[in-house]
């Protein structure tokens, strides 16, 4: 999308970028692809309660029964304040290795590098995994 001083001729400025003359202009326009009002298809994604066909017409990613939902921890889509799919906020579980991650306390292994949550290691100076203290014990070395 354009920076919103540079947007053509007849499109609108949103906060978020330059959107198409169908939509700001108050209608569903279904040749466009809207599926609520001047949201959805081509526009901007749809707020909660809107009419939709995909998650992709949501603002939180998710469309069922026809309409954009709130976001879960089932939904199997990373949206809310989830750093992974369904996962590593408050109210949902931890992450397992591979999911994303902001710090060490959304995942599960507790250990987050590079904003992906890692596997437990017998190196990662966290007790994880089956160790019985940091980084031995289990399928490490010998604790002494």
């Amino acid at each position: 999308m354009w920076d919103c001083d540079e947007c053509p001729e007849g499109w609108t400025c949103t906060e978020h970028a330059c959107v198409p003359p169908h939509c700001s202009n108050g209608a569903i326009d279904d040749s466009e692809g809207e599926t609520d009002t001047d949201c959805g298809g081509s526009c901007e994604p749809c707020r909660l309660g809107a009419s939709c066909a995909t998650g992709l017409d949501c603002e939180e990613g998710v469309c069922r029964l026809g309409a954009c939902q709130a976001p879960t921890c089932v939904d199997g889509v990373q949206n809310g304040y989830e750093t992974g799919v369904d996962c590593g906020t408050r109210s949902c579980p931890l992450c397992a290795a591979g999911e994303g991650c902001l710090a060490a306390e959304n995942c599960a292994s507790g250990a987050c590098r590079g904003r992906v949550c890692q596997e437990p290691s017998c190196n990662d100076g966290i007790l994880n995994g089956g160790e019985l203290a940091v980084d031995c014990g289990g399928a490490c070395r010998d604790c002494r």
